[in-house]
Protein backbone atom coordinates (compact mmCIF):
# COMPACT_ATOMS: atom_id res chain seq x y z
CA UNK A 1 0.00 0.00 0.00
CA UNK A 2 0.91 3.68 -1.13
CA UNK A 3 2.67 5.46 2.10
CA UNK A 4 1.71 8.91 -0.17
CA UNK A 5 -1.21 10.64 0.93
CA UNK A 6 -4.32 11.24 -1.26
CA UNK A 7 -4.91 14.66 -0.90
CA UNK A 8 -2.80 17.57 0.55
CA UNK A 9 -4.62 20.57 1.50
CA UNK A 10 -2.34 23.63 2.25
CA UNK A 11 -3.86 27.16 3.79
CA UNK A 12 -4.67 28.65 6.98
CA UNK A 13 -6.29 25.87 9.00
CA UNK A 14 -9.30 26.75 11.23
CA UNK A 15 -8.80 24.05 14.43
CA UNK A 16 -11.00 24.18 17.57
CA UNK A 17 -9.02 26.25 19.56
CA UNK A 18 -7.12 28.27 17.02
CA UNK A 19 -5.72 28.91 13.25
CA UNK A 20 -3.16 27.50 12.59
CA UNK A 21 -1.65 29.92 9.82
CA UNK A 22 0.24 27.98 6.65
CA UNK A 23 -0.38 24.50 8.29
CA UNK A 24 -1.81 21.70 5.91
CA UNK A 25 -4.25 18.99 5.99
CA UNK A 26 -3.37 15.31 4.84
CA UNK A 27 -6.32 13.08 3.42
CA UNK A 28 -6.28 9.71 3.04
CA UNK A 29 -9.35 7.52 2.62
CA UNK A 30 -11.95 9.68 2.95
CA UNK A 31 -10.49 10.55 6.67
CA UNK A 32 -8.09 13.75 7.99
CA UNK A 33 -4.36 11.32 8.77
CA UNK A 34 -2.42 13.94 9.64
CA UNK A 35 -2.27 18.21 10.45
CA UNK A 36 1.12 19.56 9.33
CA UNK A 37 3.39 22.82 9.60
CA UNK A 38 4.83 24.38 6.85
CA UNK A 39 7.71 22.31 6.71
CA UNK A 40 8.75 18.63 6.32
CA UNK A 41 5.49 17.61 4.48
CA UNK A 42 4.39 14.42 2.85
CA UNK A 43 4.13 13.00 0.06
CA UNK A 44 0.59 13.40 -1.79
CA UNK A 45 -1.24 12.81 -4.92
CA UNK A 46 -2.74 15.84 -5.00
CA UNK A 47 -2.06 19.11 -3.36
CA UNK A 48 -4.52 21.59 -3.15
CA UNK A 49 -2.45 25.15 -2.26
CA UNK A 50 -4.62 27.69 -0.60
CA UNK A 51 -2.57 29.74 1.05
CA UNK A 52 -3.62 32.80 2.21
CA UNK A 53 -7.16 31.09 2.73
CA UNK A 54 -8.93 29.78 5.47
CA UNK A 55 -9.65 25.78 5.75
CA UNK A 56 -12.55 25.53 7.62
CA UNK A 57 -14.14 22.10 8.47
CA UNK A 58 -16.98 21.47 6.29
CA UNK A 59 -20.14 23.47 7.42
CA UNK A 60 -22.98 21.07 8.95
CA UNK A 61 -26.58 23.10 8.59
CA UNK A 62 -28.87 21.79 11.57
CA UNK A 63 -31.43 22.90 9.88
CA UNK A 64 -32.50 22.34 6.14
CA UNK A 65 -35.74 21.93 4.37
CA UNK A 66 -35.59 20.21 1.00
CA UNK A 67 -39.10 18.62 0.95
CA UNK A 68 -41.41 21.36 1.94
CA UNK A 69 -41.34 22.52 -2.03
CA UNK A 70 -40.97 19.17 -4.10
CA UNK A 71 -39.07 20.63 -6.95
CA UNK A 72 -36.21 21.73 -4.34
CA UNK A 73 -35.58 18.01 -3.53
CA UNK A 74 -31.95 16.71 -2.71
CA UNK A 75 -30.76 17.19 -5.54
CA UNK A 76 -31.19 21.04 -5.17
CA UNK A 77 -30.53 21.90 -1.44
CA UNK A 78 -27.22 19.34 -1.38
CA UNK A 79 -26.19 21.21 -4.65
CA UNK A 80 -26.43 24.56 -3.15
CA UNK A 81 -25.22 23.04 0.19
CA UNK A 82 -22.04 22.39 -1.94
CA UNK A 83 -21.35 25.62 -3.28
CA UNK A 84 -21.63 26.99 0.39
CA UNK A 85 -19.06 25.04 1.79
CA UNK A 86 -21.78 22.64 3.64
CA UNK A 87 -20.62 19.20 3.68
CA UNK A 88 -23.68 17.80 6.01
CA UNK A 89 -27.33 18.82 5.86
CA UNK A 90 -29.92 17.43 8.49
CA UNK A 91 -32.86 17.20 6.94
CA UNK A 92 -36.19 18.56 8.73
CA UNK A 93 -39.06 15.30 8.81
CA UNK A 94 -41.96 17.43 7.61
CA UNK A 95 -41.94 16.91 3.88
CA UNK A 96 -44.80 17.99 1.09
CA UNK A 97 -44.96 14.11 0.81
CA UNK A 98 -45.58 13.30 4.75
CA UNK A 99 -43.72 13.42 7.90
CA UNK A 100 -41.08 11.06 8.65
CA UNK A 101 -42.49 9.17 11.27
CA UNK A 102 -42.09 5.39 10.29
CA UNK A 103 -39.21 3.45 9.80
CA UNK A 104 -41.03 2.61 6.01
CA UNK A 105 -40.98 6.86 5.31
CA UNK A 106 -36.89 6.57 6.75
CA UNK A 107 -35.91 4.49 4.11
CA UNK A 108 -37.48 6.46 1.63
CA UNK A 109 -35.67 8.87 2.66
CA UNK A 110 -32.89 7.31 2.60
CA UNK A 111 -32.90 5.93 -0.64
CA UNK A 112 -33.93 9.72 -2.02
CA UNK A 113 -30.16 10.63 -0.53
CA UNK A 114 -28.70 7.94 -2.18
CA UNK A 115 -30.05 8.97 -6.16
CA UNK A 116 -30.04 12.41 -5.58
CA UNK A 117 -27.05 14.17 -2.46
CA UNK A 118 -24.40 15.88 -3.70
CA UNK A 119 -23.71 15.88 0.67
CA UNK A 120 -24.07 14.42 3.58
CA UNK A 121 -27.34 14.14 5.15
CA UNK A 122 -28.34 13.04 8.52
CA UNK A 123 -32.47 12.73 9.33
CA UNK A 124 -34.78 14.17 11.98
CA UNK A 125 -38.10 12.23 12.64
CA UNK A 126 -41.00 13.39 14.41
CA UNK A 127 -44.08 12.10 15.94
CA UNK A 128 -48.16 12.31 14.63
CA UNK A 129 -50.30 14.84 16.25
CA UNK A 130 -51.80 12.05 18.87
CA UNK A 131 -48.17 10.94 20.53
CA UNK A 132 -47.84 7.76 19.30
CA UNK A 133 -44.43 6.43 20.63
CA UNK A 134 -44.03 3.25 18.76
CA UNK A 135 -41.62 4.09 16.05
CA UNK A 136 -39.65 6.12 18.23
CA UNK A 137 -36.99 3.06 19.03
CA UNK A 138 -37.19 1.76 15.72
CA UNK A 139 -36.47 5.38 14.38
CA UNK A 140 -33.78 6.18 16.61
CA UNK A 141 -32.19 2.02 16.17
CA UNK A 142 -32.20 3.29 12.09
CA UNK A 143 -29.67 6.10 13.20
CA UNK A 144 -31.96 9.09 12.98
CA UNK A 145 -30.21 12.11 14.77
CA UNK A 146 -33.02 13.56 17.04
CA UNK A 147 -36.42 14.36 16.63
CA UNK A 148 -38.66 17.46 15.76
CA UNK A 149 -41.77 19.05 17.29
CA UNK A 150 -43.66 22.16 16.77
CA UNK A 151 -46.26 23.95 19.65
CA UNK A 152 -47.82 25.81 17.09
CA UNK A 153 -49.78 24.07 13.58
CA UNK A 154 -48.28 25.71 10.38
CA UNK A 155 -50.07 22.78 8.88
CA UNK A 156 -52.77 20.26 10.58
CA UNK A 157 -51.75 17.03 8.50
CA UNK A 158 -48.14 17.87 7.60
CA UNK A 159 -46.55 20.13 10.36
CA UNK A 160 -48.88 19.65 13.06
CA UNK A 161 -49.21 21.61 16.72
CA UNK A 162 -48.36 18.88 19.12
CA UNK A 163 -50.24 19.83 22.68
CA UNK A 164 -49.13 20.14 25.90
CA UNK A 165 -50.35 16.75 27.69
CA UNK A 166 -48.93 14.56 24.31
CA UNK A 167 -45.56 16.35 24.89
CA UNK A 168 -45.73 14.64 28.61
CA UNK A 169 -46.22 11.62 27.30
CA UNK A 170 -43.81 12.03 24.58
CA UNK A 171 -40.44 13.52 25.13
CA UNK A 172 -40.04 11.19 28.35
CA UNK A 173 -39.78 8.26 25.70
CA UNK A 174 -37.16 10.63 23.67
CA UNK A 175 -35.24 11.48 26.95
CA UNK A 176 -34.78 7.92 27.55
CA UNK A 177 -33.29 7.16 23.93
CA UNK A 178 -31.07 10.22 24.17
CA UNK A 179 -31.70 12.17 20.87
CA UNK A 180 -32.34 15.60 20.99
CA UNK A 181 -35.94 16.84 20.44
CA UNK A 182 -35.93 20.45 18.32
CA UNK A 183 -38.80 22.61 18.47
CA UNK A 184 -40.41 25.39 16.43
CA UNK A 185 -41.15 27.29 19.15
CA UNK A 186 -44.41 29.63 18.32
CA UNK A 187 -47.64 30.23 20.04
CA UNK A 188 -50.39 30.12 17.88
CA UNK A 189 -53.35 31.59 19.49
CA UNK A 190 -51.34 34.84 19.66
CA UNK A 191 -50.63 34.96 15.87
CA UNK A 192 -53.58 33.20 14.67
CA UNK A 193 -56.03 35.91 16.51
CA UNK A 194 -53.63 38.17 15.36
CA UNK A 195 -53.57 37.65 11.65
CA UNK A 196 -57.45 37.65 12.14
CA UNK A 197 -57.66 41.13 13.28
CA UNK A 198 -55.04 42.49 10.75
CA UNK A 199 -57.28 40.73 7.94
CA UNK A 200 -60.30 42.20 9.28
CA UNK A 201 -58.28 45.86 9.42
CA UNK A 202 -57.16 45.24 6.06
CA UNK A 203 -53.37 45.42 7.58
CA UNK A 204 -51.37 43.24 5.22
CA UNK A 205 -48.48 45.41 4.43
CA UNK A 206 -45.51 43.51 4.40
CA UNK A 207 -44.61 44.87 8.23
CA UNK A 208 -47.40 43.64 9.47
CA UNK A 209 -45.65 40.34 9.13
CA UNK A 210 -43.83 40.83 11.58
CA UNK A 211 -46.58 42.63 14.11
CA UNK A 212 -48.76 39.41 14.04
CA UNK A 213 -45.62 37.67 15.27
CA UNK A 214 -44.83 39.50 18.60
CA UNK A 215 -41.79 38.98 20.36
CA UNK A 216 -43.61 37.41 23.54
CA UNK A 217 -45.28 34.67 21.17
CA UNK A 218 -41.92 33.36 20.39
CA UNK A 219 -40.60 33.89 24.32
CA UNK A 220 -44.08 32.74 26.27
CA UNK A 221 -43.47 28.81 24.24
CA UNK A 222 -39.77 29.20 25.09
CA UNK A 223 -40.44 29.26 28.63
CA UNK A 224 -43.18 26.58 28.64
CA UNK A 225 -40.55 24.12 26.78
CA UNK A 226 -38.00 25.02 29.19
CA UNK A 227 -39.75 24.04 31.71
CA UNK A 228 -41.02 20.69 30.21
CA UNK A 229 -37.60 19.90 29.48
CA UNK A 230 -36.69 21.13 33.33
CA UNK A 231 -39.63 18.08 34.43
CA UNK A 232 -39.05 15.14 31.37
CA UNK A 233 -34.86 15.25 30.90
CA UNK A 234 -35.21 15.65 27.33
CA UNK A 235 -32.35 17.12 25.51
CA UNK A 236 -33.80 20.11 23.78
CA UNK A 237 -33.08 21.92 21.37
CA UNK A 238 -34.62 25.60 19.70
CA UNK A 239 -35.07 26.15 16.32
CA UNK A 240 -34.65 29.80 14.82
CA UNK A 241 -34.44 31.89 17.72
CA UNK A 242 -35.00 35.48 16.86
CA UNK A 243 -35.80 37.40 20.18
CA UNK A 244 -32.59 38.31 22.44
CA UNK A 245 -34.98 37.61 25.61
CA UNK A 246 -35.31 33.93 24.79
CA UNK A 247 -31.63 33.57 24.88
CA UNK A 248 -31.82 35.17 28.13
CA UNK A 249 -34.44 32.91 29.13
CA UNK A 250 -32.66 30.16 28.06
CA UNK A 251 -29.76 30.55 29.66
CA UNK A 252 -31.54 30.63 32.89
CA UNK A 253 -32.85 27.04 32.59
CA UNK A 254 -29.27 26.10 31.35
CA UNK A 255 -27.22 27.74 34.54
CA UNK A 256 -29.85 24.95 36.65
CA UNK A 257 -28.44 22.10 35.00
CA UNK A 258 -31.19 21.69 31.82
CA UNK A 259 -29.66 20.12 28.77
CA UNK A 260 -30.44 23.01 26.38
CA UNK A 261 -29.23 24.11 23.09
CA UNK A 262 -30.40 26.93 20.52
CA UNK A 263 -29.75 28.26 16.97
CA UNK A 264 -30.72 31.49 15.64
CA UNK A 265 -30.19 31.65 11.34
CA UNK A 266 -28.33 34.15 8.89
CA UNK A 267 -31.85 36.29 8.28
CA UNK A 268 -32.10 37.49 11.72
CA UNK A 269 -28.26 38.79 11.91
CA UNK A 270 -28.55 40.10 8.54
CA UNK A 271 -31.28 41.16 8.17
CA UNK A 272 -34.07 43.32 9.90
CA UNK A 273 -37.80 44.77 10.08
CA UNK A 274 -36.70 47.62 8.08
CA UNK A 275 -35.82 45.55 5.28
CA UNK A 276 -39.51 44.51 4.79
CA UNK A 277 -41.14 47.45 3.09
CA UNK A 278 -37.88 46.51 0.57
CA UNK A 279 -37.84 42.84 0.71
CA UNK A 280 -41.88 42.17 0.91
CA UNK A 281 -42.45 38.26 0.95
CA UNK A 282 -38.77 37.61 0.24
CA UNK A 283 -38.08 38.20 3.67
CA UNK A 284 -41.66 36.73 5.15
CA UNK A 285 -40.15 33.96 7.36
CA UNK A 286 -41.37 32.29 11.02
CA UNK A 287 -40.78 33.37 13.25
CA UNK A 288 -40.33 37.25 11.65
CA UNK A 289 -37.23 38.97 11.43
CA UNK A 290 -36.96 41.41 13.99
CA UNK A 291 -36.30 45.11 14.86
CA UNK A 292 -32.47 46.44 14.39
CA UNK A 293 -31.71 46.60 17.82
CA UNK A 294 -32.47 42.83 18.31
CA UNK A 295 -30.14 41.96 15.34
CA UNK A 296 -27.49 43.65 16.91
CA UNK A 297 -27.98 42.14 19.94
CA UNK A 298 -27.87 38.54 18.49
CA UNK A 299 -24.28 39.10 17.19
CA UNK A 300 -23.38 40.18 20.88
CA UNK A 301 -24.93 37.03 21.89
CA UNK A 302 -23.58 34.79 19.48
CA UNK A 303 -20.08 36.51 19.88
CA UNK A 304 -20.16 36.06 23.87
CA UNK A 305 -21.02 32.62 23.49
CA UNK A 306 -24.84 32.36 24.21
CA UNK A 307 -26.06 30.83 20.86
CA UNK A 308 -24.65 27.60 20.53
CA UNK A 309 -25.22 27.03 16.15
CA UNK A 310 -26.62 29.03 13.18
CA UNK A 311 -28.56 27.12 10.66
CA UNK A 312 -29.58 28.31 7.47
CA UNK A 313 -33.37 27.51 7.66
CA UNK A 314 -33.22 26.32 4.33
CA UNK A 315 -37.23 26.71 3.13
CA UNK A 316 -37.04 27.82 -0.90
CA UNK A 317 -40.73 28.47 -2.39
CA UNK A 318 -41.28 29.45 -5.85
CA UNK A 319 -41.72 33.13 -6.82
CA UNK A 320 -45.35 32.26 -7.35
CA UNK A 321 -45.85 32.01 -3.79
CA UNK A 322 -43.75 35.35 -3.14
CA UNK A 323 -45.65 37.86 -5.16
CA UNK A 324 -49.13 38.63 -3.25
CA UNK A 325 -49.62 42.16 -2.19
CA UNK A 326 -51.34 40.29 0.92
CA UNK A 327 -48.33 39.40 3.10
CA UNK A 328 -50.30 36.66 4.94
CA UNK A 329 -50.42 34.88 1.25
CA UNK A 330 -47.27 34.09 0.90
CA UNK A 331 -45.40 31.29 2.11
CA UNK A 332 -43.08 31.51 5.12
CA UNK A 333 -39.41 30.38 4.25
CA UNK A 334 -36.56 31.54 1.96
CA UNK A 335 -33.65 29.75 0.64
CA UNK A 336 -30.34 29.87 2.80
CA UNK A 337 -28.18 27.08 2.42
CA UNK A 338 -25.75 28.22 -0.06
CA UNK A 339 -25.09 31.60 1.32
CA UNK A 340 -24.96 31.11 5.40
CA UNK A 341 -21.30 30.54 5.36
CA UNK A 342 -20.54 33.80 3.12
CA UNK A 343 -22.55 35.78 4.47
CA UNK A 344 -21.92 34.97 8.26
CA UNK A 345 -17.95 35.66 7.16
CA UNK A 346 -18.51 38.97 6.07
CA UNK A 347 -20.89 40.36 8.42
CA UNK A 348 -19.17 38.40 11.46
CA UNK A 349 -15.64 37.66 10.78
CA UNK A 350 -14.69 40.96 7.71
CA UNK A 351 -16.99 43.80 9.90
CA UNK A 352 -17.30 42.69 13.68
CA UNK A 353 -14.29 40.82 14.34
CA UNK A 354 -15.79 37.65 14.61
CA UNK A 355 -12.99 35.28 15.32
CA UNK A 356 -12.79 32.27 12.49
CA UNK A 357 -12.76 30.00 15.56
CA UNK A 358 -16.12 31.07 17.05
CA UNK A 359 -17.52 30.82 13.24
CA UNK A 360 -16.22 27.35 12.88
CA UNK A 361 -17.81 26.56 16.17
CA UNK A 362 -21.14 27.55 15.55
CA UNK A 363 -21.46 26.48 11.53
CA UNK A 364 -19.89 22.95 11.99
CA UNK A 365 -18.66 21.32 15.56
CA UNK A 366 -21.98 22.64 17.77
CA UNK A 367 -24.12 20.97 15.50
CA UNK A 368 -22.19 18.27 14.66
CA UNK A 369 -22.19 17.55 18.48
CA UNK A 370 -25.97 18.60 19.37
CA UNK A 371 -27.33 16.41 16.40
CA UNK A 372 -24.90 13.55 17.00
CA UNK A 373 -22.39 13.51 13.79
CA UNK A 374 -19.29 14.55 16.05
CA UNK A 375 -16.53 13.28 16.22
CA UNK A 376 -16.60 12.30 12.60
CA UNK A 377 -18.06 15.18 11.79
CA UNK A 378 -17.44 19.25 12.38
CA UNK A 379 -14.32 19.90 12.93
CA UNK A 380 -10.77 19.14 11.25
CA UNK A 381 -8.94 16.42 13.70
CA UNK A 382 -7.37 13.00 12.86
CA UNK A 383 -10.07 10.37 12.15
CA UNK A 384 -12.39 12.45 11.42
CA UNK A 385 -14.05 12.52 7.98
CA UNK A 386 -12.20 14.98 5.73
CA UNK A 387 -14.83 17.71 5.29
CA UNK A 388 -13.12 21.24 4.48
CA UNK A 389 -14.55 24.70 3.43
CA UNK A 390 -12.35 26.77 1.78
CA UNK A 391 -13.12 30.75 2.02
CA UNK A 392 -10.75 33.02 0.16
CA UNK A 393 -10.84 35.89 2.67
CA UNK A 394 -9.91 38.84 0.45
CA UNK A 395 -12.51 38.16 -2.58
CA UNK A 396 -15.14 40.69 -2.74
CA UNK A 397 -17.95 40.03 -4.74
CA UNK A 398 -21.95 40.70 -5.60
CA UNK A 399 -24.51 38.01 -4.32
CA UNK A 400 -27.12 37.37 -7.06
CA UNK A 401 -29.80 34.22 -7.77
CA UNK A 402 -28.84 33.74 -10.74
CA UNK A 403 -25.66 32.19 -9.99
CA UNK A 404 -27.19 30.19 -7.00
CA UNK A 405 -27.91 26.37 -7.02
CA UNK A 406 -31.47 26.72 -5.55
CA UNK A 407 -34.53 25.47 -7.96
CA UNK A 408 -36.32 28.82 -7.04
CA UNK A 409 -34.48 31.56 -8.35
CA UNK A 410 -34.47 34.14 -5.43
CA UNK A 411 -32.86 35.39 -2.63
CA UNK A 412 -33.43 38.03 0.07
CA UNK A 413 -29.91 39.03 -0.12
CA UNK A 414 -30.00 39.86 -4.09
CA UNK A 415 -26.87 42.38 -4.78
CA UNK A 416 -25.19 42.35 -1.66
CA UNK A 417 -21.65 43.15 -1.17
CA UNK A 418 -20.04 40.34 0.30
CA UNK A 419 -16.23 39.98 1.56
CA UNK A 420 -15.11 36.45 1.38
CA UNK A 421 -15.77 32.95 -0.56
CA UNK A 422 -15.97 30.06 -0.80
CA UNK A 423 -13.43 28.71 -3.21
CA UNK A 424 -13.54 24.82 -2.87
CA UNK A 425 -15.49 22.46 -0.78
CA UNK A 426 -14.04 19.20 0.05
CA UNK A 427 -16.29 15.78 1.17
CA UNK A 428 -14.84 13.14 2.17
CA UNK A 429 -11.51 14.23 0.85
CA UNK A 430 -13.26 14.38 -2.86
CA UNK A 431 -13.79 18.30 -4.09
CA UNK A 432 -17.20 18.44 -5.23
CA UNK A 433 -17.36 22.23 -5.78
CA UNK A 434 -14.00 23.89 -6.83
CA UNK A 435 -15.23 27.69 -6.64
CA UNK A 436 -16.74 27.92 -10.12
CA UNK A 437 -18.68 24.23 -10.74
CA UNK A 438 -20.11 20.99 -9.00
CA UNK A 439 -17.63 18.68 -9.67
CA UNK A 440 -19.46 15.44 -8.55
CA UNK A 441 -22.65 13.74 -9.79
CA UNK A 442 -25.78 13.39 -7.33
CA UNK A 443 -25.65 10.43 -5.23
CA UNK A 444 -22.05 11.09 -3.71
CA UNK A 445 -24.10 12.20 -0.84
CA UNK A 446 -24.42 9.54 2.11
CA UNK A 447 -27.10 9.05 5.08
CA UNK A 448 -24.59 10.00 7.85
CA UNK A 449 -26.25 7.84 10.91
CA UNK A 450 -26.08 9.42 14.23
CA UNK A 451 -23.56 8.09 16.97
CA UNK A 452 -25.29 5.99 19.94
CA UNK A 453 -24.30 5.94 23.25
CA UNK A 454 -22.45 2.04 22.84
CA UNK A 455 -21.08 3.54 19.14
Amino acid sequence: MSSKLDLLVKGDVVLQFEVAKNSSVGIKNGLIVGLYGSRDLPEAEEIVDAQGCLIFPGVVDAHVHSYSYPEEGFEHSTRAAAAGGVTTIVEMPYDDAGKLTSPERFEKKVDLIRQHATVDVALLGTVEKDGNTDNIASLVEMGICGFKLSVNEADPVRFPKIEDGVLMNVLPVIARHGVPVGFHAENDDIIKRRIAQFIKQKKTDPKAHCESRPPVSETLPVLQLCELAFWTGVHLHFYHISVPRSVHLIEHYRDAGVDITLETCPHYLVLNEEDMDRLKAFAKINPPVRKREDQEELWELLNCGLIDIVSSDHAPWPLSRKQAANIFENSSGAPGVETMLALLYSEGVDKRNISPVLLAQVLSEAPARRFLLYPRKGHIALGADADLAIIDPSASWRLHAADLQSSVGWTPYEGMAIKGRVVRTILRGKTIYDGKTLTVQPGYGRFVPARREED
